[in-house]
């Protein structure tokens, strides 16, 4: 697929990488949304092939796409300028929301004026979240694909309970030895490395970025969309109790598809087309009802 590689800069001078899907000039989406910014997941990157494939579909059906890096991507990376080491291990997750917005200004700068906000797995979490806290009115539609449950209540009451007291227990004895940056491995919520900092920044019990409890924040339409399979405590029934707790959304749904994995990797088309079906169902008016709210 052919792209256009960019370099965005957020407001606190991170340089993000990513791909920019153009549609064909002809091309018209069916829905009022005009532009989606495409968010990978924990670990991943701006060409993951879910993310990719996602935006490729956009682009195929008039839908300009834009995949981008957060801060978050890869385990570990060495930021150029300062020397520091980033990525998803020592990622502390509210920092993403000016990746976010340095991706949504380069497609409001290009002209376009209904930005809807995708996500994978991590990344669903990263757009729900923009989308309840941030208020930013180009946004028009955010669609959580695999969203995690971040919540450490949850977790203390499931079957992992004992594995991830373990986990939190290491990690608050680590930051209290000054060792708050160092890292160590975990195989809950998911088998990873992690910075004791960022650990507990997301996993932790403040519960900043649980997006069942933003949901009622999010007043744009919504749709959440994941796989049967996603069975994993961190996963677990996370579609349905967005939704419900989404009250304020204009339209807010969920939809199953029957045999897809996490972040659906296995039913790529059929998510695509999921996808691209509810932004052609969506109403101009609606769409732009809520955005003025």
């Amino acid at each position: 697929m052919l792209v256009d590689l960019i370099r965005l800069t957020a407001a606190d001078g991170m340089e993000l990488d990513g791909a920019f899907f153009e549609p064909s000039p002809d091309a018209k989406p069916d829905g009022p949304i005009d532009a989606v910014l495409c968010i990978h997941g924990s670990g991943r990157n701006f060409y993951t092939a879910a993310t990719a494939s996602m935006a490729n579909d956009l682009r195929n059906r008039g839908y300009a796409a834009l995949t981008l890096n957060t801060r978050g991507h890869d385990t570990v990376w060495v930021d150029r300028q300062t020397g520091v080491a980033e990525g998803n291990a020592y990622e502390i997750l509210g920092t993403g929301r000016q990746d976010l917005r340095a991706g949504i200004d380069y497609l409001s700068g290009r002209g376009y004026r209904r930005i809807g906000i995708l996500g994978h797995s991590m990344g669903a979490v990263k757009v729900a979240y923009y989308a309840a806290t941030e208020g930013d009115d180009r946004v028009a539609a955010v669609i959580p694909v695999s969203p995690v449950r971040l919540s450490c209540s949850y977790y203390l009451e499931s079957e992992d309970a004992e594995e991830f007291r373990a986990n939190l227990e290491t990690a608050d004895r680590m930051e209290a030895e000054g060792c708050a940056l160092d890292l160590f491995y975990v195989d809950f919520p998911i088998k990873e490395m992690f910075s004791a900092a960022a650990y507990l920044d997301k996993h932790g019990p403040l519960e900043r970025y649980n997006i069942v409890q933003h949901a009622p924040n999010i007043r744009v339409p919504m749709f959440v969309l994941s796989g049967s399979l996603e069975t994993h405590t961190r996963l677990l029934d996370v579609p349905q109790d967005m939704v419900t707790a989404a009250v304020n959304s204009p339209r807010a749904e969920y939809l199953v598809l029957e045999g897809g994995n996490h972040s659906l990797t296995n039913m790529m088309p059929e998510a695509g087309a999921a996808v691209l079906d509810w932004l052609a169902s969506l109403s101009a008016v609606g769409v732009s009802a809520a955005a003025a709210d």
